[in-house]
Formats: structure tokens, C-alpha cells, sequence
């Protein structure tokens, strides 16, 4: 399945929103949103992709998630009555508090933290989840200048923490480099992670935000500091990473799946940009968990 856009309810009279989540189970689909989205795990369990990588997540879970990044809770379904999940999030944009505020020196080390986090991170310093757990148990109910102030308090304590996890590879899909007013570099990503899946040409995806090819090469080259096309298949891989680790295709399955015409390129691309074969990836993730599991 291809990851879709999903739009969210805008947040009503305020800069950011934050909610309480509580089903039997949670299933999104492979999905993205321009918003950074930091998720507490209060109870269930299951299994989060996210970019090109797979964790197990459980309760007392801390998920910090960047902008535009494709990623799917899929939590444990049981017939067990206790099994039942619950969290708490908070949506956010970049400019929630306003393009002017990143400007400021005294801003300097979130606005670069906040770069890396495009990644996605998780927080796994225990003092650190403990202060975040108090203030995010409250930001839903939480109104007027100390919402912001809370949310700012979380930020900050996230940026400050040394052991902090990356999730995604660092070559995988959060490249992008535009500021809220750039709409044409916000349409081709939504436009890419559309239809990747399918055939994509330069001059289709030139076409979509009324631009020349040439153009839009320099364009994108420009905000991304890569061509088109290696954007493209970092975004294909970064999707056959997800398939691989669900075990549930082929590897041919996969590369047709993930939008490669033919198994030799994807296998050529996979590499270039993971620097191991398909195969050897699979094997090496597995390996690493039960190695985890046995400690």
C-alpha cells in the first residue's frame, strides 16, 4: 500500500494540536502529514514503521516524528481484555509559533534540532521520558500561553538528551530543505509520495507545479541538494525497506510494489543507496532484533 497524505483536523483557535487516542487496537496506514508528531505510548504494544526501519514499541514509549515522514503504528491485536492502547499526541509545524521565532540566537540548537529529528527519533533517556510523560498527560487539557510553554518545555528537554535514537537512515526520505511559504517543494513531495509507486517522469512532475523540466531540475537540486530522480528512488527504497521487514512479499513482489520496473535496477538502486543487497538487509535487521531479544 502506497503511503497517503492524511489530512488531520486542524486544530481550532490554537497553533498546535494534541489529543488523547484510545481503541482496542491501532492500525494507520502507511502514512504521512506535513506536521512533526511526538506520540506517548501510555498503554498497548506493537509494531511502528517508520522511513526504512521497523521497532517494537511498548508502553512507556516516547516517539518523536519529522515532517512528511511515511510511517504506521500497528499495534498487537489480543483477545485479552487488557490489551488495549492509549496515547497521547501532539501535532505540530515547523512555524507553529512562527517563522520569525527560528531566528532568534538563543533558538539556535532547536531549530538544528529539530533538523535532525526529520529522521525520527526515540527517546529512551528514562528521566527524560518521565518529565515528557507529565508534561504531555496534560498538553490536550492544557490552553492559553502555557500550551505553547509546555510544548516548548518538551522540545527543549528532547534536544537536550544524549541518548537520543534515530530511526530512519539519514540518506532516506528527509531531505527536503524549503520554508512554510515554498508551496511548490511542499506539492512535488506530496505529488512524489503519491505516485511513486507508479512511473514517474521529470517532466511529469515539472508539469505539476507549471515549471520547465530544466527548470525544475534546478529547482529541486536546489532545495534538496540531490537530482530528482535519486530523491525518487530514496523514497522507493525507503518504502521496500517497510516491505522487507513485514516478510509478507517476494523481493521481485517488493520492487515492483515500491515502483522499479525491473528487479536488476532495484537491486543496483537498493545498494547504491543502502549500501547492501535487499537479501543481506532483511537478514542483518533480523539478526540485530534477536540479539535484542536475548539480552
Amino acid at each position: 500500500m502506497k503511503p497517503i497524505l492524511m489530512r488531520h483536523v486542524k486544530a481550532q483557535n490554537e497553533s498546535f494540536k494534541a489529543w488523547k487516542n484510545g481503541a482496542p487496537y491501532i492500525h494507520n496506514p502507511w502514512h504521512f502529514h506535513p506536521e512533526y508528531e511526538i506520540a506517548y505510548i501510555h498503554r498497548g504494544r506493537g509494531t511502528l514503521f517508520v522511513g526504512d526501519t521497523m521497532v517494537e514499541y511498548d508502553e512507556n514509549e516516547i516517539i518523536l516524528l519529522g515532517p512528511n515522514l511515511p510511517h504506521e503504528w500497528r499495534s498487537d491485536i489480543k483477545e485479552e481484555p487488557d490489551i488495549y492502547s492509549e496515547s497521547i499526541s501532539a501535532h505540530f509545524k515547523h512555524n507553529f509559533i512562527g517563522d520569525s521565532f527560528y531566528g532568534q540566537t538563543e533558538v539556535t540548537r532547536l531549530k538544528e534540532f529539530l533538523e535532525k529529528a526529520k529522521r525520527g527519533i526515540r527517546i529512551t533517556d528514562p528521566y527524560t521520558k518521565i518529565y515528557i510523560k507529565e508534561k504531555l498527560l496534560i498538553l490536550p487539557e492544557t490552553v492559553g500561553l502555557k500550551r505553547i510553554i509546555k510544548l516548548l518545555q518538551i522540545l527543549e528537554k528532547i534536544s537536550e538528551t544524549p541518548d537520543l535514537v534515530f530511526l530512519s537512515g539519514s540518506n532516506s526520505i528527509q531531505t527536503m530543505n524549503y520554508n512554510s511559504q515554498d508551496y511548490r517543494i511542499n506539492r512535488v513531495n506530496e505529488y512524489i509520495m503519491k505516485n511513486f509507486h507508479n512511473s514517474i517522469s521529470v517532466s511529469e512532475a515539472a508539469d505539476y507545479i507549471n515549471m520547465t523540466p530544466t527548470s525544475f531540475c534546478r529547482y529541486f537540486k536546489e532545495r534538496t541538494n540531490k537530482t530528482f530522480i535519486h530523491y525518487l528512488n530514496e523514497i522507493r527504497i525507503g518504502y521496500a525497506c517497510k516491505l522487507l521487514l513485514e516478510e509478507e512479499m517476494t523481493i521481485t513482489q517488493i520492487a515492483y510494489q515500491s515502483g522499479f520496473s525491473n528487479i536488476s535496477n532495484f537491486n543496483k538502486q537498493f545498494k547504491n543507496i543502502k549500501k547492501i543487497t535487499p537479501s543481506t538487509y532483511t537478514h542483518e535487521f533480523f539478526k540485530k532484533n534477536q540479539k535484542i531479544e536475548k539480552k
